[in-house]
């Protein structure tokens, strides 16, 4: 279950930023967010049939990968928002898992408009009818910020290959006193 808060989310492997990204142009389908809705529209729908991840990976290291279930329009659903840094091994991905900016919009509105109506009610000494919006500005939220797709991104990013454990390294003792008393 995912709510308002983004997840923050960082892991290290050992590909380099190159190699990370080439990785995400050949298992992503290939999609840049854009702000027409008829865009993302026509690319749920093209890809109904089917579960995918999709999203885009930048050379900047900018990435985003978002999940899509089949036969759902889940156009509005959590996405990994992050970037790609090359590290001394290899490279470290970080951002967060959380929503898009229209759906915390959606849901300020949602709350603003259900919250006034509620109001108007309690100053005509209408409880029953004030409880009842509350009652539906609460589950309106909840449906809203629900989200399922959250663990299918944390387990696409668990398939990067992670940094080998550092080695502990042994150093000869000169004292093997031990071995000679026998």
């Amino acid at each position: 279950m995912f709510f308002l808060l983004p997840k923050k989310v960082s892991l290290e492997t050992k590909m380099s930023p190159a190699e990370c990204r080439r990785k995400l142009n050949r298992e992503l389908i290939d999609y840049t967010r854009k702000p027409s809705l008829v865009a993302a529209s026509q690319f749920l729908k093209k890809h109904r049939l089917e579960n995918c991840y999709f999203g885009s990976s930048e050379k900047s290291g900018k990435v985003e990968i978002f999940y899509h279930r089949a036969k759902k329009h889940d156009g509005s659903s959590a996405g990994f928002f992050g970037h790609i840094e090359k590290t001394a091994g290899g490279s470290r991905i970080t951002g967060s898992i959380r929503r898009t900016a229209a759906v915390y919009i959606a849901a300020a509105l949602w709350t603003v408009i259900t919250l006034f109506i509620a109001l108007v009610l309690v100053a005509l000494k209408e409880y029953s009818g004030a409880a009842c919006t509350a009652a539906v500005m609460l589950a309106g939220l909840g449906l809203m910020l629900w989200e399922g797709s959250a663990g299918y991104i944390q387990t696409y990013l668990e398939t990067f290959p992670p940094m080998k454990p550092k080695e502990p390294e042994f150093t000869d003792s000169a004292d093997d006193s031990d071995d000679a008393d026998d």
